[in-house]
């Protein structure tokens, strides 16, 4: 397995005792393709719809318009108005190449986008999906960020779970090109950030419960730091960037340890603690930072900062969603929280933990993170053939 890994051109040497408490039945199929094939089953049916109410978020254009940086506080997406989206397509117009929705109407354009933000807002992403991919680049991101949410809190199984990802990761890397291009234009900066932050958060998704031999093979780690990187050189204060950019490295020490996670991947705790601290100075009360920095705890220590990290796991629980994705964060962070809890009562080890977690999901083929499933509990770790989905 080591070799077949290797020969996919990675430039990093993986010992062997990197993949040690890994799950061991890893195909030689997973790791023969790089972008994970995708069932267009999946856009055909219905999805599952988000646990709460939609009107809980259904926003008028005009509150949408008045209230966008207070939504956007963490994501940082620009506001899609008609003098912003004509002065992007007057001097880009390839973002519009080929796009039939737009007629040279700007004002007309801005709704049309505003539009899937208010399906995004308040959780109805298959639609926000299907009206977002008519408007090209600008509703693209909108609505593979919607895709993002049902793939990661609402598909039941790991493997529709990654289809939707692999999805996100393939529409978006289309545009990357392009937007490199447009880079430069100070006023084009955010959206290319954005694109690029949806782009490596599908993807960092994916690799979080992929075994080590799959995230080397397919080269998650290096796709995953450059747009991380990329992303803060963009917009250096974005609150999200700083701590996708900290979770990154905390991810790499979970995987394969602290030393070899520095060694060989460059991970390190000063930039997760330099990165989180900057996230919080500007988006102290957004739930998926507080539960991802809780991770980053637990990843980095273990059980050292046990109090600590369940101290920001409860935190995220407690804070009042305004929007779709706070929603379904804090609802994860409740799960999280139970989960973390389970492993403190029962286990030395996080990787034995961590090992039994992964196990219980390929064997099962269970989303983890969907806030509707079971939470995890001893019997389902010890005996994952009982819970297969049918």
């Amino acid at each position: 397995m080591l070799a077949l890994v290797l020969s996919f051109g990675t430039t990093y040497a993986i010992a062997q005792s990197d993949f040690d408490d890994d799950d061991d039945d890893v195909t030689a199929e997973e790791l023969m393709y790089e972008d994970i094939p995708i069932d267009e089953a999946i856009f055909l049916k219905e999805w599952a719809p988000v646990p709460f109410s939609q009107t809980m978020f259904d926003y008028t254009v005009e509150e949408i318009t008045e209230r966008w940086n207070e939504f956007m506080v963490g994501i940082r997406a620009p506001f899609p108005s008609a003098p912003y989206l004509e002065y992007m397509i007057a001097n880009h117009p390839e973002l519009v190449e080929g796009v039939e929705a737009f007629k040279g109407d700007y004002e007309d354009f801005s709704r049309r986008n505003l539009e899937v933000w208010r399906l995004f807002l308040r959780g109805d992403f298959q639609q926000a999906r299907e009206e977002g991919l008519q408007l090209g680049a600008f509703g693209l991101f909108p609505a593979m960020f919607a895709q993002v949410l049902q793939a990661q809190y609402l598909a039941e199984s790991q493997q529709e779970k990654y289809m939707l990802l692999q999805d996100v990761a393939n529409r978006v890397k289309k545009y990357l090109p392009l937007l490199e291009e447009v880079r430069e234009d100070p006023i084009a900066k955010e959206t290319v950030a954005f694109a690029k932050l949806g782009y490596a958060y599908s993807l960092g998704r994916i690799a979080e419960e992929s075994p080590v031999a799959v995230v080397v093979a397919r080269r998650y780690i290096n796709k995953i730091k450059d747009n991380a990187d990329d992303i803060l050189e963009l917009v250096p204060d974005h609150p999200l960037g700083h701590a996708f950019r900290a979770g990154v490295d905390a991810n790499i020490m979970r995987r394969v340890g602290r030393a070899t996670g520095r060694v060989t991947y460059g991970a390190r705790a000063n930039v997760i603690d330099e990165s989180f601290t900057e996230a919080f100075e500007k988006t102290p009360n957004i739930p998926i930072l507080n539960y991802e920095y809780a991770n980053a705890l637990i990843y980095q220590s273990k059980k050292r900062h046990m109090n600590e990290a369940l101290s920001y796991y409860q935190r995220a629980t407690t804070i009042k969603p305004t929007w779709s994705m706070d929603a379904l964060d804090v609802m994860y962070a409740h799960k999280r929280l139970a989960e973390i809890k389970l492993f403190e009562k029962n286990f030395r080890s996080f990787r034995t933990f961590e090992r039994q977690r992964r196990r219980f999901s390929r064997v099962t083929d269970r989303n983890l993170t969907n806030v509707s499933s079971p939470i995890l509990n001893m019997d389902m770790l010890e005996n994952p053939e009982k819970y297969k989905l049918n």
